[in-house]
């Protein structure tokens, strides 16, 4: 397995409020793009992300996909404290989107929308569901798929984790086959891109996935980098 990844704050936002967790020894990746005032956004994923580490820290491969979950929601319960704690941080919040290998299988759990992405034979396939409000009008006829992306309602979301004290999280699991790529990216990169665009552009560079991840960041920043950009890329 090889592993490449990049974070940037884009051109707009004055801080980062995305966090990476790139465990290739655990066979764990997850990307948490915070939200909330006051650097909230920051705060909150940077909690996710460590909570979840520290949760899982010491198991080494034997983690299951219930002890993921575990984490997650214990993840939950202390970003929303932390906010009932802090009135600065009061409705901070972040996406959580996880991807766990193990051997030919994997297990995708996602909160919010942050994308991960399976990319085969020259195709790409999104695995997870985004948690917005567009998405929720797209299913109720409101709002055509090709609508999604301009819509100002695609930035409003109808899940994300520290946000109330209970949590859902959907859970997705995939064969693996060898060459398969996996992508794992915040809304700074899957809002300005069409998937045949980052497709086209992994596959350009598949002799170097690092290559890859700074050209699709650097076609995010061409795009007006409106929001924090981060991606992990995987090939198996």
């Amino acid at each position: 397995m090889i592993v490449a990844a990049v974070s940037d704050k884009g051109r707009v936002r004055s801080n980062n409020e995305d966090s990476l967790l790139v465990k290739p020894e655990q066979g764990l990746f997850i990307v948490c793009d915070g939200m909330g005032g006051h650097n909230a956004g920051e705060v909150a994923s940077r909690l996710a992300v460590q909570c979840i580490e520290d949760s899982l820290q010491g198991l080494g491969r034997q983690i299951t996909a219930l002890d993921l979950n575990k984490a997650i929601l214990k993840a939950n319960e202390l970003v929303w404290q932390q906010g009932q704690d802090n009135p600065e941080w009061r409705e901070m919040g972040t996406t959580v989107t996880a991807a766990m290998i193990r051997e030919d299988q994997l297990l995708v759990v996602n909160v919010g929308d942050s994308c991960l992405y399976l990319i085969r034979d020259g195709a790409i396939n999104k695995v997870t569901h985004d948690h917005t409000l567009a998405q929720e009008m797209v299913k109720d006829g409101l709002l055509r798929p090709d609508e999604v992306k301009s819509s100002g309602y695609n930035h409003i979301l109808t899940r994300a984790l520290g946000v109330h004290p209970s949590l859902e999280i959907d859970h997705f699991e995939e064969k693996l086959k060898s060459g398969d790529s996996i992508l794992i990216c915040s809304d700074g990169l899957s809002d300005i891109l069409l998937d045949d665009e980052i497709l086209n552009v992994v596959l350009e560079h598949d002799n170097s996935l690092q290559n890859a991840v700074d050209a699709l960041r650097d076609q995010a920043l061409a795009g007006g980098g409106y929001d924090n950009i981060s991606l992990i890329l995987l090939k198996v």
